[in-house]
């Protein structure tokens, strides 16, 4: 049940019909560097750009880089936030081992060191807004 207000709403009560996840919006304090970070270093398709978004990723999923000015909306509705609050951002790799001594090797902030963890290996690296991006080889779930 979801809190809105003092009184709880089912969440059959707020559901939206006909949604269907498209991305996720990081909002960056600099969209150069955001960008160099996600397609230099991760190595991640741009799949569209201009002065105000860089859109990353594939079929599975997209990442928008976000200018977190009001620059460039009159509006004055955006940014959202400030600061990376309590989101991380997680890929899915083959080898985070790998993927963490390249790392290494370009200077991307190494978090957390690759582990095991109950539902896979990981690695925890750090985006230049110091949001935690996290590198993961699932493990196939239990028949």
């Amino acid at each position: 049940m979801a809190r809105h207000g003092h009184r709880l709403i089912s969440p059959a009560a707020v559901s939206i019909q006909g949604i269907e996840f498209e991305s996720l919006i990081l909002f960056v304090a600099d969209l150069p560097q955001a960008r160099s970070f996600y397609v230099g270093a991760l190595g991640l398709p741009v799949l569209f750009e201009d002065d105000v978004i860089v859109v990353v990723g594939d079929r599975s999923g997209r990442v928008v880089l976000h200018r977190n000015d009001r620059g460039h909306d009159e509006r004055g509705i955006f940014p959202a936030g400030h600061g990376v609050g309590g989101a991380a951002v997680r890929f899915a790799v083959d080898d985070p081992d790998a993927r963490e001594e390249e790392a290494r090797r370009r200077g991307v902030p190494v978090l957390w060191p690759t582990q095991e963890a109950t539902w896979g290996r990981f690695v925890v690296l750090a985006d230049p807004d110091g949001r935690s991006v996290v590198l993961a080889k699932m493990r196939a779930p239990a028949a």
